[in-house]
């Protein structure tokens, strides 16, 4: 027979206080469950029948595996129990776990029953086992055929348990070779389905599985020729629910027996229900493949005759050598005997009147069983000192001294082989104990360092006015340096039991090279390594990933009270154009804060902390030192105006300063500019152009564009195009370009533009919106109804101003005229030009008017089919008219008092 066993996840107890679940990198998962969970039966024994108390595994919890061994029984049998012994498959009684307490006691092994392991130890030193380390307890779930038991694991320990690697502080112990589980099987043989008739023999059982074969105790050698007849035959009785057997009939008389003998691998042919009545007479079909030992057998008696009996058995054990086929009769007659070293009788009672038969039994002094009064029902188990193979079952009730019973006779309903702890396996390795050593922690504040790119010290960030550290001026000149105002992270280390120890802070990377999330101006990675103590960025040249001899770019360190520094060597890229002082925050993983924890016996603990958000750097972004101004010998901020002809030129000032992220030549030969690329979709960097030409018709540009031809550190030169209609007296838009070159001195802080491809017809002003001086309102939050803009400076003797308001059509309602523009039309849709009352465009659907600076249109910066907009001139401050919040949107002036020209 084969028990396997399964040796599945083991039982992991984490002396660590509290209750721990996670996969540690021993490669244990902790198993660990409250100490209130485990059976009452179990808690009942520990704390009264052993004395136990619960605080120590109430702290560091319990572990309990369930299926921590998967135990099988063979094919065709049944389990009887599983239970632990030593390493060599003996009793548990004071055994050397090769454990120890932390203070170095060793820790014997003790068996209490067959689920119970107490592990004991001499905490006194004066000699014997007086204290207790650990209590191991099983749990056998077993299936409803009890083919598989699902054994559960649990390990309480009370003392803290000594682990010899002190470089490791979730260091593994456990009880190895020293602790096994042995497990037995049953295998019950049914005798259904044999050939009916006298037979030599019968072979029965699971072809799987562990087989039987049965004859007659003094069997005709059949393969040497004669008729079995004129020796023991087996004869097969299938009257009644049971199957069974006798020898020579039906029964088994006194001075008859049959030898039963364990085998395996039987041939299947041969084999109840395929083996026939034919079969069963020849010796050479005895055929099997090898000899089944077991420790333990019994059987059971159908019925006895007369009535219920009583009779006598004698029961002698064998171990036969393996002599199959025409060698079988011959091998019944010189095996070794075995003795039988104890038995059990189970009693069926049954009576006859007032007769009832008790068994009794005893082993004779060469080791056989002799048991009187057997009768109907009973059952007889017997376990030999070694393994036995085969068995010999006798009626001896002549020769018994018992009186009345010499004519009794028996037949054998059933036969089964137990084997008690046939098998075993090493189980010390299901039973784990992990260290307790120091936690390293962080705990991460709020804190942040900030660098501001612009030169000196800068409000509102972290810069240093003093001297740089001599750490960060050793890897060059520095732009500056800033340090954080408190601590970014405080250590918060644990040491457990074996405390106190220290922590140590440092920084690192997440890996070598790794991408801090900033670039050059130039494009190029920045990429970050430890160098010493510190974490220093330096520019990826290469574009290889590898950054070994490259400029430095930053560097930062930490102290050990937790003040994160940075310095800065060159400006970095900032990917907003639109905020000078947009702030770049270093990818949050890449930049570690390390705690390194050490406790008191030697174990060590890391951890880290993503703080890359808490490095920020704020940019230094260009500012405008000279406005546009296209006459700067003229008070205020003029437009630039151009004359219609070819390679008209003109002047104006503007400068700006670039600041800290100056670009390098490299950058503009590159491609690279230093204006805002507002198109996107076209090739090169376009800037906006705006203006108008000069008809009253239709003055409008439309598809300016001015792109980059050439750029430099001190000048930069466009190209600008732009479309106009060029014949606004006819309907539609009859399509003409016109365009020229615009150059910027960045030296002088001046521009050129000139008109080099002309407008057809009439002249051409390039008008900026700086001579907007005041509007009401100043953006288009509410949608105005009113829009008013005063377009003459202060204190102008010519004061002039316009009133934008807006009419847009609908489905249901169409433009139509009246006097004033204001409200419903008159109802006649001529205009006239001559005087009449109605000649203004009109109807009662308003709309709102756009209040961005550089146009005005109805319900967003365009005129659209079917929108009107209506501007009347005024000589006089008309802005305080306006007002989002009131009705209407303020006061509507319908009696203009001033001509634009």
């Amino acid at each position: 027979m084969t028990i396997s066993f399964i040796l599945n996840n083991p039982a992991v107890n984490d002396q660590t206080a509290g209750q721990q679940t996670d996969d540690s990198g021993d490669g244990f998962t902790d198993t660990d469950v409250a100490y209130s969970t485990l059976p009452l039966a179990f808690r009942t024994y520990l704390e009264t029948t052993l004395g136990l108390p619960s605080t120590f595994p109430t702290n560091v919890y319990v572990a309990t595996q369930t299926n921590s061994v998967t135990v099988n029984a063979t094919a065709g049998s049944q389990l009887s129990g599983t239970t632990f012994t030593d390493g060599n498959g003996g009793a548990l009684d004071g055994d050397d776990s090769l454990l120890k307490t932390a203070d170095g006691k060793e820790i014997f092994l003790y068996a209490d029953g067959s689920n119970t392991v107490i592990g004991k130890y001499d905490s006194d030193g004066i000699g014997g086992v007086d204290s207790i380390a650990f209590v191991i307890f099983k749990q056998d779930v077993l299936n409803a055929g009890a083919t598989s038991d699902q054994v559960t694991l649990s390990i309480v320990t009370y003392v803290p348990i000594f682990h010899g690697d002190t470089g490791d502080p979730d260091d593994a112990v456990n009880l190895g070779n020293t602790l096994k589980l042995a497990a037995g099987e049953t295998t019950t043989f049914s005798f259904a389905g044999a050939p009916s008739g006298s037979n030599l023999f019968m072979m029965f059982g699971d072809p799987n599985s562990t087989e039987i074969v049965v004859i007659g105790q003094d069997p005709l050698n059949q393969s040497e020729g004669g008729n079995i007849t004129t020796k023991d035959v087996l004869n097969i009785s299938q009257a009644g629910s049971t199957t069974s057997f006798g020898v020579n009939g039906n029964q088994i008389n006194p001075t008859e027996g049959a030898f039963i003998t364990y085998v395996h691998g039987a041939n299947t042919n041969y084999l109840v229900p395929n083996l026939d009545q034919n079969e069963a007479d020849i010796e050479a079909n005895i055929d099997f493949q090898s000899l089944v030992n077991a420790n333990t057998a019994s059987f059971t008696v159908n019925q006895t005759n007369p009535g219920i009996g009583p009779v006598t058995v004698k029961i002698s054990a064998f171990t036969t050598a393996y002599e199959p086929g025409t060698g079988f009769v011959d091998g019944l007659t010189n095996d070794t005997h075995v003795a039988i070293s104890s038995f059990s009788l189970t009693n069926v009672v049954v009576k006859t009147g007032n007769t009832q038969y008790f068994p009794t039994a005893e082993i004779d002094g060469d080791g056989n069983l002799i048991i009187k009064g057997l009768s109907t029902g009973d059952t007889v188990q017997w376990t030999t000192t070694g393994t036995h193979n085969r068995v010999l079952i006798e009626n001896i009730s002549d020769n018994d001294g018992v009186a009345g019973n010499d004519n009794n006779t028996f037949d054998i309903g059933g036969f089964s082989i137990a084997t008690p702890s046939s098998a075993s396996t090493f189980v010390g390795q299901q039973i784990v104990i992990e260290d307790d050593g120091p936690t390293a922690a962080l705990t991460e504040n709020t804190a942040k360092v900030l660098h501001d790119e612009t030169a000196l010290v800068n409000a509102n960030s972290n810069d240093q006015s003093g001297s740089a550290p001599a750490a960060f001026l050793a890897l060059g000149a520095v732009l500056g340096w800033a340090a954080s105002a408190s601590a970014v992270v405080t250590p918060s280390s644990s040491f457990g039991t074996d405390g106190p120890g220290s922590q140590t802070l440092s920084l690192g990377v997440s890996a070598a090279n790794a991408d801090s999330g900033f670039d050059s101006l130039d494009g190029h990675n920045i990429l970050l390594n430890v160098e010493g103590g510190l974490v220093v960025g330096r520019v990826d040249v290469g574009n290889d990933g590898d950054t070994a001899g490259d400029p430095v770019a930053l560097a930062i360190s930490i102290s050990q009270a937790g003040i994160l520094s940075i310095a800065q060597y060159i400006a970095i890229a900032h990917p907003d154009p639109t905020n000078p002082d947009d702030v770049k925050t270093m990818t949050d993983s890449v930049l570690l804060a390390k705690v390194h924890a050490v406790d008191a016996d030697g174990d060590t603990s890391d951890t880290s902390l993503a703080i890359g958000d808490k490095v920020q750097i704020r940019d230094d972004g260009p500012t405008i030192t000279v406005p546009f101004d296209g006459d700067p010998g003229t008070a205020g901020i003029q437009h630039e105006t151009l004359a219609n002809t070819l390679n008209a030129s003109a002047s104006g000032a503007f400068g700006y300063d670039i600041g800290t992220d100056a670009h390098t030549a490299l950058f503009y030969s590159g491609g690279g500019s230093d204006f805002v690329d507002v198109n996107n979709s076209l090739a090169g960097v376009q800037i906006s152009l705006t203006g108008t030409v000069d008809n009253a018709q239709n003055p409008n540009i439309t598809q300016a564009v001015a792109t980059l031809t050439a750029e430099t550190s001190s000048s930069a030169s466009f190209d600008f195009s732009f479309h106009y209609d060029k014949d606004p007296i006819t309907a539609g838009v009859q399509d003409s370009t016109a365009g020229g070159t615009l150059v910027f001195d960045k030296n002088a802080d001046t521009y050129t533009i000139t008109l080099t491809d002309v407008i057809d017809g009439f002249s051409f002003d390039v008008l900026h919106t700086a001579e907007l001086i005041a509007k009401q309102p100043t953006g288009n939050t509410g949608h105005p109804l009113i829009v008013a803009e005063q377009l003459t400076p202060n204190g102008d003797p010519d004061p002039f101003f316009v009133q934008f308001t807006a009419n847009s059509t609908t489905n249901t309602i169409g433009f139509g005229f009246n006097s004033t523009g204001d409200g419903a039309p008159v109802g006649d849709t001529t205009f006239n030009n001559g005087g009449a009352t109605h000649d203004m465009v009109t109807n009662l659907n308003e709309d709102w008017v756009s209040a961005t600076q550089s146009t005005n249109g109805v319900a967003g910066d365009t005129i659209q089919k079917g929108e009107a907009l209506t501007l009347r001139f005024f000589k006089e401050n008309i802005l305080s008219d306006v007002d989002p919040n009131a009705p209407n949107g303020g006061t509507e002036r319908l009696d203009p008092h001033a001509t634009a020209d």
